[in-house]
């Protein structure tokens, strides 16, 4: 009670005192004057004095705090928080200035927190591997995660408060959108969408709700899944590719073993060519399990690299051994230029053998009787080129990015006429890339084609 009214004296009664003890002053010069005690201008020069120290201490106690208050306020309002009033006066200047501190600090806390609530959405949405986009009841962009910004090429600032069909150009996506804002009810779907590249995405589109009448909006949430598609439709393409290449041999060895036991296997000039076609359709067969094994494992990282120090010309000299007696049979040619100073390598000897195999083997089922095959290795300051040119028939322009498919044929009659699998030049491009190089293929109708590969002289870290 008794500070209450303590506040209540300094608040209500200290100006009143002060123009009571003012107005006495003038009330005690003005009896002086009148009793010739005091002249007149002695008089003014006292009430001059008396009104001009009274001014001094209320520009002290009043003025200037309030001056300086509402400096600093006006800091405060411009964002600077750090700054606190410096008066400790125990009267209501320094209670106000002790209640603008309380405020600010508050204030700066709460700032605070929702600066940091904001950094914890930024960063989740940021580590995000799906792309999200909110918008406002309007069907405006209030925000993009970086996933969005990247996918798309936009920005955050360019993005926000346009229409969803400004940035991102797919009529479907903005069908969805403005479903979703109509209905009040989720959607989703797959969507295909030019980044400029065709992606494929899961879309979910969500209305926000229970934010408040004026609020509102939904968020899209974009899964890319353009590689799972892919994965699936390698992964259908490749059983039906194996059902077919399966199913051709064993229609042939079903056919002529049906023939036989018919009884043409009383006859031995029907049945020696009937049993050397089931045993080339039986060896075609084993060769193609065989390959889609290698395949598998290589795919799988299975097959590890037995890495040692290889000397490619003794590599090329190796595989030439082993397929001269078809070239010789074709009455085709090899020629190899390897120096002996081309420096070895690290790699899997057998794996890079194969490697070679593979491509000298391709070019001798695609080059005609008295052709050439030339096999070049040269080396730089960091890697090792090969190249296995033929002067064949060549591969069409348009067939050139697909060679190295599994199962792709560019003439499938005549693969099968040769005996090929569709699996050499796949596994090719997987034995390169596990021993970190590249595999290309230059080619011209009627005039030939190159198979190069090129691999690192020094490979950083084998348990990769």
């Amino acid at each position: 009670m008794l500070n209450r009214l303590g506040a209540l004296w300094r608040l209500g009664w200290s100006p009143i005192a002060s123009y009571f003890i003012l107005l006495l002053v003038f009330f005690a010069l003005a009896l002086l004057t009148s009793a010739n005690r005091l002249n007149l201008w002695s008089a003014v020069l006292v009430a001059f004095l008396f009104s001009t120290v009274l001014a001094l201490i209320m520009y002290a106690r009043l003025i200037s705090p309030l001056e300086e208050m509402a400096s600093i306020a006006q800091d405060m309002a411009r964002g600077n928080l750090e700054q606190e009033i410096r008066i400790f006066a125990q009267d209501e200047i320094g209670d106000l200035a002790r209640s603008i501190n309380y405020m600010a600090r508050q204030l700066k806390t709460n700032i605070d927190d929702i600066i940091a609530e904001k950094n914890r959405i930024q960063a989740i949405l940021a580590s995000m591997a799906d792309g999200v986009i909110a918008m406002d009841p309007w069907g405006r962009v209030i925000l993009v995660n970086p996933v969005v910004e990247k996918l798309f090429g936009i920005t955050q600032e360019a993005s926000r408060g346009k229409n969803i069909l400004r940035i991102i150009r797919n009529n479907e996506l903005e069908k969805m959108i403005n479903h979703a804002l109509e209905t009040d009810q989720p959607i989703d779907k797959l969507v295909e969408i030019q980044t400029p590249d065709p992606f494929i995405f899961y879309v979910n589109v969500t209305p926000l709700k229970n934010v408040g009448a004026e609020q509102g909006g939904l968020v899209a949430v974009l899964k890319d899944i353009t590689e799972r598609k892919r994965v699936e439709e390698m992964r259908s393409d490749f059983v039906a590719n194996v059902s077919h290449e399966l199913r051709t041999p064993l229609t042939s060895i079903r056919g002529f073993a049906e023939t036989l036991l018919d009884g043409a296997v009383e006859d031995p000039k029907v049945a020696r060519p009937f049993l050397e076609i089931i045993n080339t359709e039986t060896e075609r067969l084993s060769r193609l399990i065989d390959e889609l094994l290698n395949l598998s494992k290589i795919e799988d990282k299975r097959a590890i690299p037995n890495w040692q120090p290889l000397n490619i010309g003794n590599l090329i000299d190796r595989a030439v051994t082993i397929l001269k007696p078809r070239a010789i049979e074709k009455e085709i040619t090899i020629e190899v230029e390897a120096s002996e100073t081309i420096p070895v390598f690290e790699g899997d000897a057998d794996m890079m053998c194969q490697v070679l195999i593979n491509l000298i083997d391709n070019s001798i089922s695609y080059t005609q009787s008295g052709g050439e095959i030339h096999i070049r290795a040269s080396a730089g300051a960091h890697e090792l080129k090969v190249d296995v040119q033929d002067n064949g028939i060549g591969i069409p322009q348009e067939s050139l990015h697909r060679v190295f498919e599994r199962f792709y044929r560019v003439d499938k009659a005549r693969s099968r006429e040769q005996g090929g699998t569709g699996l050499g030049l796949s596994i090719v491009k997987h034995i390169i890339d596990a021993h970190h190089g590249t595999v290309q293929v230059e080619s011209n109708l009627g005039v030939g084609s190159t198979f190069s590969f090129v691999l690192p002289l020094a490979i950083p870290n084998h348990s990769e």
